[in-house]
């Protein structure tokens, strides 16, 4: 049985096009099967941190990787490549083919943003072919993308089913995909994590469990602080936190120079809990202390009442980039110089 994983966000873990890709094969009789690791709320740098440990946890013999909805255009062109080359060095050495899921997202002019050429530039220089998606659905009528997608971005019944014909044709050639493993898979990982319940100090009772990769939580009650010790002086740069109703503001302190960080881990969509990365940078910290203070945010939420009780904080992983040796630093210049000789800009 060839296992296909798709892993990416929303659309991705929510019931659609995985299932009507699976229905499918199994009316062809195909022996494929399609499996999903989607969180809603991430991004590239957590799937980026986590990506061994989301393989680990869901075998498989090809990856889709739908990692073009959600916040990505966020990110200069720069910092969405040292990501996405980290997950494609992951796959790489994992001798794993993947492709590109280029899915519609509401409130994108898809007539001017970068991303499509990106996966052409991928497709061009690596061999990563794409399934766009994106412009032929924004292409279509207002009238056509509401009878798709219920929210500009997540499917409606029509919708899962155009995404899962035309995923599982796209797997049923099956798709080019491996060229790209002899150039990513010497490439160094640039970006770590620690999970706090490796921890033997902290008790991270709280847990969510995403598709098969259970998440472990330490919760900071409001008022309190925890000091979370790092080992030796790393370059944070990130948390992975949780937002829901009772989530607030924490305060991130690096408590050998006083440098602090305030997070809101709340939004319009707090009326359920999700686990979110949020960047804060710490240059080499030994340790970090994490406060939950007692703000209210002032975010109306989409649906629902707010939860006006005591804040509640949940912290699960540090994210570090690692400081790079010599013969590292040499093999990523090698990549970084290869695609520009080819007209792989930079920015």
């Amino acid at each position: 049985m060839l296992r296909v994983l798709c892993l990416g966000y929303s659309v991705t873990e929510l019931p659609g096009y995985v299932e009507r890709a699976n229905a499918l094969a199994a009316a062809e009789g195909r022996p494929v099967t399609f499996l999903r690791s989607g969180w809603g709320g991430h991004s590239l740098p957590s799937i980026a941190g986590l990506i061994d440990a989301i393989l680990d946890a869901c075998p498989c013999d090809h990856v889709l990787l739908e990692l073009f909805t959600g916040n990505v255009r966020y990110f200069d062109g720069a910092t969405m490549r040292d990501y996405l080359d980290d997950i494609l060095a992951a796959t790489a050495r994992r001798n794993l083919p993947v492709a590109f899921l280029n899915l519609h997202q509401g409130g994108v002019d898809y007539a001017a943003e970068p991303v499509a050429g990106l996966l052409g530039e991928y497709r061009a220089l690596y061999g990563i072919p794409y399934l766009d998606l994106a412009a032929p659905v924004a292409a279509a009528g207002a009238g056509d993308i509401t009878y798709l997608l219920k929210d500009g971005t997540h499917v409606a019944p029509a919708g899962a089913e155009l995404y899962g014909t035309l995923v599982y044709a796209l797997m049923r050639a099956p798709p080019p995909g491996r060229a790209y493993i002899d150039r990513f898979r010497g490439l160094p990982v640039r970006f770590e994590i620690l999970p706090l319940r490796t921890l033997p100090s902290l008790e991270c009772g709280f847990a969510l469990h995403r598709n098969g990769l259970p998440l472990h939580f330490l919760e900071i009650p409001e008022g309190a602080s925890v000091e979370i010790p790092l080992g030796r002086p790393r370059h944070v740069i990130g948390l992975l936190v949780t937002y829901g109703p009772r989530a607030g503001t924490l305060t991130i302190r690096d408590p050998a120079t006083g440098r602090a960080r305030a997070i809101t881990a709340f939004d319009a969509f707090s009326y359920y809990t999700r686990s979110v990365y949020r960047s804060a940078v710490f240059p080499a910290a030994r340790s970090l202390t994490i406060t939950q203070t007692a703000a209210l945010p002032d975010v109306a939420l989409r649906k629902g009442e707010p939860d006006r009780g005591p804040r509640l904080g949940r912290v699960s992983h540090i994210f570090f980039r690692r400081r790079l040796g010599l013969a590292e630093r040499a093999a990523l210049l090698r990549h970084r110089l290869w695609r520009r000789l080819r007209g792989f800009r930079r920015a």
